[in-house]
């Protein structure tokens, strides 16, 4: 089932990439959302949640992600401001390193909250399992991202 999952990933990304440069191009919101839908799937699959649990797990893991992409999109933009401008401080780039550090923290603030609401649905075993198939999900994309480059 896992093989199958991966190939119908595979298969998404190389037609979301030929529907890019195609006339049915997609906006890159539609091609965000399809990959948040898809890495959530694939995280549900992984950690084995019964039908009931899907729902809750959908939801949270939604909201989740999206406050943690905005404690990380504040600091993206703050990083490309500075590598943009050439007449760039040396307390501009202490501010973003300290963006830098401050977003982990926040992040690690977040992971511990949803930790706390997933546990009240998902046991122990089903939490590792998510940290496991966020991790496997990361490696996946990099495998991904470095093949295509080459």
């Amino acid at each position: 089932m896992k093989k199958i999952f991966l190939i119908a990933f595979t298969l998404i990304l190389g037609l979301g990439s030929m529907c890019a440069q195609g006339n049915g191009r997609k906006s890159r919101a539609e091609m965000k959302k399809e990959f948040k839908e898809f890495k959530m799937k694939f995280i549900a699959q992984e950690v084995d949640l019964q039908d009931d649990q899907q729902k809750q797990f959908f939801e949270l893991y939604e909201q989740m992600s999206d406050e943690r992409m905005q404690v990380f999109e504040q600091t993206r933009r703050l990083e490309r401001k500075v590598k943009k401008d050439p007449q760039a401080t040396d307390e501009d780039y202490a501010a973003v390193s300290r963006a830098i550090t401050e977003a982990k923290e926040k992040d690690a603030a977040i992971e511990k909250k949803y930790d706390a609401k997933f546990s009240t649905f998902m046991s122990s075993k089903q939490l590792f399992k998510m940290k496991a198939a966020e991790e496997k999900f990361r490696q996946k994309m990099n495998e991904m991202r470095h093949r295509r480059r080459k």
